[in-house]
This record gives C-alpha cells, structure tokens and sequence, in this order.
C-alpha cells in the first residue's frame, strides 16, 4: 500500500500503549479508524484527538476475546467506515508468574486474545479483501515469540503462534492483492508492558538489548504497510544478528542469555506475583 490515504482500518487494543501511537501514526497517514479496546473512555478521547486532524474516526467497546464483541466490532466498523482495508492486531494480555501458578482459564483466556482473536479477526475480514484483492494485516508480535521467555511462557507461546501465523498465511496469500506483516517489539520505553514493569517493580532492562520509544513501534506498522514488509523488529541492539544465534544454537543461546541475566526482570515480576502457598491456582 504506497498510499494509505483515506484506507480504513480497524486497531485494536487502542486505549493505552503502543496501540495509542499506531492510531496516531495512522492518523497522520490520512487512515480512517475505528479504534478498539475494551474500556470506552479512554478510546472516545482518542478518536476526538484524532478526528481533529481531518479523518474518520470511531470508538468502539469491544473484548477481542469474546465473540459476540468481535462480531460487534466488526459490523460497527463497517457500517461507520465501509469496508476495511488494514487490520492491526495488537490487543493483548500478558502476565508474568510461574507456569504452574495460572489457572487454566487464564491461559485460556491469554491463548484467546492474544493468537486465536487475530486469527478469528483476520479470517472474518479476509474474503471481502480478496474479493477486493486489496487488504492488508498487520499482526503485533513480540520479542517473547522469538525465544524462549520464561516466566512468560503462555505470552511467549502464543506470540510465537501469532508470527508463524503471519508467516504461513502470507505464503497463501501471496498473488492475492492481499498481504499481511508481523511487526515484532522488543523492549518499549515510556509507554507499554514492560514500561509498567519498570515502574512498578523497579526491574532494568538487559543492556544488550535496550529499549525502544512507542513511537518506532508505530512508524515500524506504517512502513510494514507501505513497503508490504513480512517482519520488522523493532529493537535497537544486533537483534537479528542475535536470532539467527538463536536460531542455529538454541541450548547455547539459552545459557548465553542465563548468563547474562536477560530473563531477570521476568522472573523478579514473577516472584512478586506468586501466590504464597505457590500451588496452582
């Protein structure tokens, strides 16, 4: 897409964030929006601030997680835009604990918003974009998805889900007209997850790695639009000269990342949030 001018896109997880900065990045692009999350307020103020600049833009309540929100979602969205030309997926959950101390209709319900609502999201929009040939998905991953998080294991698992599926469906589409990307962050300052991890628990961020602002998480979903991208990282150390370690060396990358205590903030946020008795709850 070279130009997004007037296009149409749905983003979700829109009320706080990085789904904050991808709206505005959108936004100056000329995109209209229909801006999703789960609390209303938060989403209403945003498309007024964005409605301001000269696009469409509506607010709808929406838990990606449930059905009968996504069907809502989905029509609200048409009926105010037309049809839609982008969908970012980027609401998620994420909670750091022991494995063994989620219940399993926490993991049901992380697995539901944070892979299975994109696909479902992706697979309900999908024929009028190939019967347009024109559309395009844009999922938001995680640095999580791409080696092993521990004390993070359901987040990781499914955002690891979340870029094969990006993967395997471009594969399908290609030919189409329609496409999709993955965009995959790592650390993000100010704004986010990990910047609340910060905050509240005072953990540092891994010097090998560092941070981000939310706003490279942004303009990484407007270039992945416009040069149709497969994947971009958005992390400002050798991050994939690091994966493809990973990739070749997997036993070796995990006590290289051990060794340097890259998994620490996750397992301090984890100990504060551990049940007392540490069974299952």
């Amino acid at each position: 897409m070279d130009e997004l001018r007037r296009r149409t896109a749905i983003v979700t997880g829109a009320s706080r964030g990085i789904g904050v900065y991808i709206a505005r990045a959108l936004a100056a692009e000329g995109v209209d929006l229909a801006l999703s999350a789960r609390s209303l307020e938060p989403i209403q103020a945003l498309a007024a601030e964005l409605a301001a600049s000269g696009v469409k833009c509506v607010a709808i309540a929406s838990d990606v997680g449930k059905p009968e929100d996504r069907e809502r979602l989905l029509s609200r969205a048409a009926e105010e835009l037309g049809a839609i030309d982008i969908l970012v997926n980027n609401a998620a959950l994420e909670t750091n604990l022991d494995f063994v101390g989620f219940t399993a209709a926490e993991l049901e319900e992380l697995v539901q918003v944070d892979l299975i609502a994109p696909m479902l999201l992706t697979r309900a929009l999908l024929p009028s974009m190939l019967e347009r040939k024109s559309g395009h998905i844009v999922n938001i991953a995680s640095l999580a998805g791409k080696s092993a998080t521990p004390y993070n294991v359901p987040y990781s698992a499914a955002k690891g889900g979340l870029i094969l599926f990006t993967h395997s469906l471009r594969a399908e589409l290609r030919d189409t007209g329609v496409s999709c990307s993955v965009v995959v962050p790592g650390f993000i300052s100010e704004t986010g997850m990990y910047a609340s991890k910060e905050r509240e628990h005072g953990v540092n961020t891994p010097a090998i790695v560092g941070t981000s602002p939310p706003e490279a998480v942004a303009q990484a979903v407007v270039r992945a639009l416009k040069k149709d991208a497969l994947e971009v990282i958005v992390s400002p150390g050798p991050m994939r000269w690091i994966q493809a370690f990973n990739q070749l060396a997997p036993e070796s990358f995990a006590w290289w990342t051990a060794r340097l205590g890259a998994m620490e903030p996750f397992k301090k946020v984890a100990a504060s949030a551990r049940p007392e008795s540490k069974e299952p709850r």
